[in-house]
């Protein structure tokens, strides 16, 4: 019989950031909030890639937030080390997040987590769902041929205090 194996986490409250998002849908977040969280997500992939390993399934629904308000990965059922990746798996991530060269199964690295973290940064920005229009394969299918892309949306960014951010300023 194999061994049964758990993973034992700390207690987040705060539920996923897509939960977050979606009780704040049409709002537009302070920029210092996004920037935090922007930064927390940085962080915890900079960790990841320094140990090799690719989340490959980095969205809103696999950050959580932690009673402090910071944002913490979790999930990690389909992340491999890079080393091990191979392209012709099926669907390793979720659609309205993954890069096209995942959706067209192409080789690729941890390049793959930061489209995703573009695709995060767009939802921190709008407070949307990815492609909400269109269904996953949809929009799956519309990425990988190169039809349709996020809309960037422009901001007035103004300046602001990082005192708040420990080593940033």
């Amino acid at each position: 019989m194999p061994p049964v194996l758990c993973v034992v986490t700390e207690y987040l409250p705060g539920g996923s950031l897509r939960t977050f998002l979606s009780k704040r849908r049409g709002e537009i977040l302070p920029l210092e909030d996004v920037v935090r969280m922007a930064l927390d997500i940085a962080c915890g992939m900079e960790y990841l890639h320094m140990k090799g390993v690719i989340h490959r399934d980095l969205k809103s629904e696999n950050l959580v937030l932690a009673e402090d308000g910071s944002v913490k990965i979790v999930d990690f059922g389909v992340s491999r080390f890079e080393s091990e990746c191979n392209a012709r798996e099926d669907d390793p991530g979720t659609y309205r997040w993954m890069a096209p060269e995942m959706l067209c199964l192409k080789p690729y690295s941890r390049k793959v987590d930061v489209y995703s973290f573009g695709i995060v940064l767009w939802e921190l920005l709008t407070t949307l769902l990815p492609y909400e229009d269109l269904s996953a394969v949809q929009a799956a299918f519309l990425v990988s041929n190169k039809v349709i892309y996020i809309q960037i949306i422009c901001f007035s960014f103004y300046l602001f205090s990082f005192s708040c951010i420990e080593g940033f300023g």
